[in-house]
């Protein structure tokens, strides 16, 4: 079986200030579609699943594990699952695609370690 699609026709959501999400999920993975004004923020947070983040426009900070990497357009990164991470969008702020393995389920918590603040101005 295959399947096709378009995130642009899938809802967006904001699940924090300025951190736009189109999201969906195939078989064994969750793959969402992340915009990010400048200076937004995904506040740290763990979850069960590996997450592979490949940056397509703009930089972003990811903190995980505690260490800090700046990623421009073209930077990947993996982080195993029950790892504490976070995103800060740069200045130009960010688009990126995030691959979830194994997928998400409603059930499946995320455990935010920190309090989500407003971005800057």
């Amino acid at each position: 079986m295959s399947s096709a699609g378009s995130f642009e026709a899938l809802p967006a959501e904001t699940p924090f200030p300025g951190v736009h999400r189109r999201t969906f999920s195939s078989q064994h993975a969750t793959i969402a579609e992340y915009s990010f004004d400048p200076g937004a923020r995904f506040p740290l947070h763990h979850h069960s699943q590996e997450q592979t983040t490949l940056v397509l426009d703009g930089e972003l900070e990811l903190v995980a594990d505690g260490r800090h990497q700046q990623l421009t357009a073209g930077a990947w990164s993996v982080v195993a699952g029950g790892v504490e991470h976070g995103i800060t969008a740069g200045g130009p702020g960010a688009r990126f695609l995030v691959v979830l393995v194994p997928r998400r389920s409603p059930d499946d918590a995320l455990t935010l370690t920190t309090t989500p603040e407003r971005p800057s101005a």
